[in-house]
């Protein structure tokens, strides 16, 4: 298990690199979020659960615009005693001890997320995610009955990724 957990590491350190080097940020992020807005489960949602993107992430703000502009509503993780709790979009926001940006609004009903827009480090084709390491969306994804698609620029696809 120790090896899995080093191998992880290290592939985090790298893929960090991957995607801090992605140069046309903005424009591949626009490219990105058209692409998501094809999918026939993101059609259909009427609210949408993102994040709001750090450091190298794709840029979230022109899929906030895409979302303000269809009509749906936008709803955001806040980490509380280490799990994802859905807060709307639309209230005060803060930074958080992770450096993340989360609303401030109260907990709502995780029945109310239609889709879910997930950030990592790194994904296969098959949908094997790498994240930060805090197991936050892989304790959150199963408590949802909302499809989900994961989010990240070329660079980031793996063939194959080392998962518990």
């Amino acid at each position: 298990m120790g090896v899995a957990l080093i191998g992880k590491a290290d592939l985090r350190r790298r893929m960090r690199m991957v995607r801090d080097t992605v140069d046309d940020h903005l424009v591949r992020s626009v490219q990105l979020w058209a692409a998501l807005a094809e999918l026939p489960e993101y059609a259909a949602a009427r609210s949408v659960m993102a994040f709001v993107g750090m450091k190298g992430e794709p840029d979230t703000g022109p899929l906030t615009a895409r979302l303000a502009v269809e009509g749906r509503r936008l709803l955001l993780p806040r980490v509380e005693h280490g799990r994802i709790v859905v807060v709307a979009a639309d209230g005060p926001m803060a930074v958080s001890n992770f450096g993340v940006s989360e609303p401030q609004g109260p907990a709502l009903d995780p029945v109310e997320v239609d889709f879910v827009v997930v950030p990592g480090l790194a994904f296969t084709p098959d949908g094997r995610r790498l994240g930060y390491g805090a197991g936050f969306y892989d304790r959150f994804l199963p408590t949802v009955d909302a499809p989900n698609a994961g989010v990240c620029f070329t660079e980031q696809l793996l063939d194959d990724l080392p998962t518990e």
